[in-house]
């Protein structure tokens, strides 16, 4: 019988085995580890899975990841910006406003106030919408937050909890208002106001790097569980072996990983199939030139742009693009009901034109549009109901549930890396 086994050779998955340091046997279902962390590359032109920009605030991830990379790493400054009212200002929304037409700016310091000053209410928020309105008022609500998230996570924020925004949305003060509405930023704030990124070849060379420094005899590429019986602590693999365990983590997604476990009760089934989230079409774009905006990546919070984001990985680190030229992505967020994929482009291609990121659709010298199936979980009114039921069963049978889709949550890459850590320390105190 085995310690552990783990399965999925992202970021979680290898972090693990990493602090396990023995006795684990990791099966990924891919040729390559990463998850979606990895970079593709075309003539010269690298795209990441949309964005990955790496925050460190941990010291011993912080400690774990210069170690492997060395000098392989920059430092890189956030330049972030929203497109609304049919100019560019920069993010966050809440303390950018400065460019804006002056009625939209009155209702947004105007909101604000009496939210916060003259009308705050004792309530705690329960929906998302709530902690927006508490916290920032009806003009950003209006102007970019409520329209913004309803695109990103295509629900309103009226059906969403607060739960996941408390450490990802920055709550403004007065002054920041005040200050963002006269004149442009001096400094970036917001929990990712700066990042680190690969010198070379994009975030996979993270991934890659991390798991290159484990034992690859005990790294099974390309072996899936087939099915999994819990109560016995075995796995079927796709290799036709079947694997005891005293210990499993998973960093699947959370309803792959409940349809393969035979003996799991209806309770847990029914609790899982509540569990909602949204995919991402996406489109990696080769430019020939200069994007007119230097932005790492623009949000769109209007209708009238099919997509929710844009970013220039090559405006954050040159070496992602030939000289003179750029790498786009482009996010659309779904539920499986979008237009054919080349009536998408063109939507994509023209609101990248008549915004002026691109100059002309003639820049663009090829496309390629990727899906991603399992992109944002939605913090809806079934979200923690739903978990505390799945995830007190899977502890009972020794299975630990990791990383964003793994614990069904909205996490970074640091995160995912520290729930490797956390469930290698819960493995060695129960040894």
């Amino acid at each position: 019988m085995q310690k552990t086994v783990i399965l999925g050779a992202g970021l979680s998955g290898i972090s693990t085995a990493h602090h396990l340091k023995k006795n684990y046997e990791i099966f990924e279902k891919e040729d390559h580890p990463g998850g979606l962390v990895i970079t593709n590359e075309k003539d010269g032109f690298h795209f990441d899975l949309t964005g990955h920009w790496f925050h460190m605030r941990d010291k011993g991830i912080k400690k774990i990841v210069n170690n492997l990379m060395q000098n392989k790493l920059v430092e890189v400054a956030r330049d972030s910006r929203i497109y609304s009212k049919g100019v560019t200002t920069f993010y966050p929304f809440q303390t950018n406003t400065f460019g804006l037409p002056v009625e939209v700016v009155k209702e947004i310091i105007s909101g604000f106030i009496d939210a916060v000053y003259i009308n705050p209410t004792d309530k705690e928020p329960k929906t998302f919408e709530q902690w927006v309105l508490k916290h920032m008022g009806e003009g950003i609500a209006k102007h970019f937050m409520i329209p913004y998230n309803e695109k990103l996570w295509c629900t309103h924020p009226k059906d969403m909890t607060p739960f996941w925004c408390q450490h990802y949305v920055p709550k403004p003060e007065l002054d920041q208002i005040l200050e963002g509405a006269l004149r442009p930023p001096e400094q970036n704030i917001g929990y990712n106001a700066s990042f680190s990124y690969p010198k070379k070849g994009g975030i996979g060379v993270l991934s890659k790097t991390f798991a290159e420094s484990l034992d690859q005899s005990h790294i099974h590429y390309q072996v899936v569980p087939t099915r999994i019986l819990a109560k016995k602590r075995m796995v079927e693999l796709s290799n036709g072996e079947t694997i005891g365990y005293e210990n499993l983590v998973s960093s699947i997604p959370l309803p792959e990983l409940i349809k393969l476990i035979d003996d799991a009760p209806q309770s847990v089934k029914k609790a899982c199939s509540k569990l909602v989230c949204n995919q991402v079409a996406y489109f990696d774009i080769a430019v020939d030139g200069k994007t007119s905006v230097p932005a790492h990546w623009i949000y769109y919070p209007e209708k009238p742009f099919v997509y929710y984001r844009a970013g220039c990985y090559s405006n954050a680190v040159n070496s992602m693009a030939p000289r003179g030229k750029s790498s786009l992505y482009v996010e659309i967020s779904h539920r499986g009901n979008l237009p054919p994929t080349g009536k998408l482009y063109q939507q994509v291609l023209k609101g990248l034109v008549g915004s002026g990121l691109v100059k002309n659709k003639k820049d663009v010298m090829f496309h390629i549009a990727r899906n991603i199936k399992y992109a944002y979980v939605v913090f809806d009114k079934n979200y923690q109901k739903s978990l505390d039921v799945i995830f007190p069963w899977l502890e009972k049978y020794g299975i630990q549930s990791i990383g964003r889709y793994g614990k069904w949550t909205y996490n970074s890459m640091e995160t995912a890396m520290i729930d490797g850590r956390e469930a290698a320390l819960k493995i060695k105190k129960q040894r």
